[in-house]
């Protein structure tokens, strides 16, 4: 249900109003003075979801997508590089062993 933020240019005070459509209409005066002198503004809003939620529910699009343009170019395909590669039984000298 919008809840909407009003300010009195009147007074000065700002208020709250739960407009339901076609139910609530909306305020045409100010709650504390009376005068007809409102306007809309910004109002602060909340979310139940946090940051982790919304990458959580990116997560299976992005999967998706990726799998997609793997399908769409095969040279991007990693196990094409690993058929390319000689097996280290089948080289007669691998060489030294890399020290990491």
């Amino acid at each position: 249900m919008p809840l909407y933020a009003y300010q009195c240019d009147a007074c000065g005070q700002r208020f709250e109003a739960l407009v339901r459509p076609n139910r609530t209409p909306e305020p045409t005066a100010c709650k504390h003075c009376g005068q007809p002198d409102i306007r809309k503004v910004p109002a602060a809003f909340a979310t139940a979801h946090s940051e982790l939620d919304a990458l959580r529910s990116l997560d299976p699009m992005y999967k998706r997508i990726v799998e997609d343009q793997m399908a769409k170019t095969p040279e991007a395909e990693p196990m094409r590089h690993l058929a390319k590669m000689t097996p280290f039984d089948v080289v007669d000298d691998p060489g030294k062993p890399i020290d990491f």
